[in-house]
Formats: structure tokens, C-alpha cells, sequence
């Protein structure tokens, strides 16, 4: 690859990590919101947590992703994506399964995944 294309995939894949890590942390301090105002039950909060993750992945990636080579940026930026939030939440504190960790992962791929190839398909 071309050192110009190199960067070209680089720069967008880590712009759709950013961004979706943007919008997931601004849906979970809503979340956070809501739950405080409307006493949501702890049984929800994990399902709207990873549906606000998977709109987060899907707006990050779709906004970011452009051009040529859509699968390869998204898969990077989902990696970025699950990578980020890792270390955010772990400085927050957060509680660590390895199977929520792998779910994530496998979710932000899929999703970014997705959008990638729809794109792909409309280019």
C-alpha cells in the first residue's frame, strides 16, 4: 500500500474509534440520567448499555468511514472503539468479565462490520 492510502486508512479508522467512543460515552452519561430520574431497574441497564453501544459503533463508523477499503477502516476502528472504552471504563472502575469483554469486542466488529459493507454497497 501506498504510504498516502496507508495514512488515508489509518486516520479514518482511528477518527470512527473516536467518535464512537464520543457518542458512547455521551449515551451513557444519559443512560446515567434517565436511570437516576426514572429509577430504571438494574436488570435493563446492561441490555440499553449495549444498545447504546451498538448505535455508537454504527454512528462512529458511518459517519467516519469514506471512500475505499470501508471493511478494513471499520474493523480497525472497531478495535480502536473496544480499546478505548476498555481503558476508559477501567480507570473508572468498572467490573471485568472476559466474556463481556469478547462480547464487546465481537459486537463493535459485527456492527462496524455492517455498516462498512452497506457503504460499500451505496459507493
Amino acid at each position: 500500500m501506498e504510504a498516502s492510502v496507508k495514512k488515508s486508512v489509518l486516520l479514518q479508522a482511528l477518527k470512527a474509534g473516536i467518535f464512537s467512543l464520543v457518542f458512547s460515552c455521551i449515551g451513557v452519561l444519559l443512560l446515567a440520567l434517565i436511570a437516576k430520574l426514572c429509577n430504571l431497574s438494574d436488570g435493563i441497564l446492561p441490555i440499553i448499555n449495549q444498545i447504546l453501544k451498538v448505535a455508537a459503533v454504527a454512528v462512529g463508523t458511518a459517519i467516519s468511514v469514506k471512500e475505499e477499503k470501508f471493511l478494513l477502516k471499520g474493523a480497525i476502528g472497531a478495535v480502536v472503539f473496544w480499546l478505548l472504552s476498555f481503558a476508559v471504563f477501567a480507570i473508572l472502575g468498572g467490573q471485568f468479565h472476559f466474556g463481556q469483554i469478547a462480547l464487546d469486542l465481537v459486537i463493535s466488529l459485527a456492527v462496524a462490520l455492517i455498516v462498512c459493507f452497506i457503504k460499500s454497497r451505496k459507493a
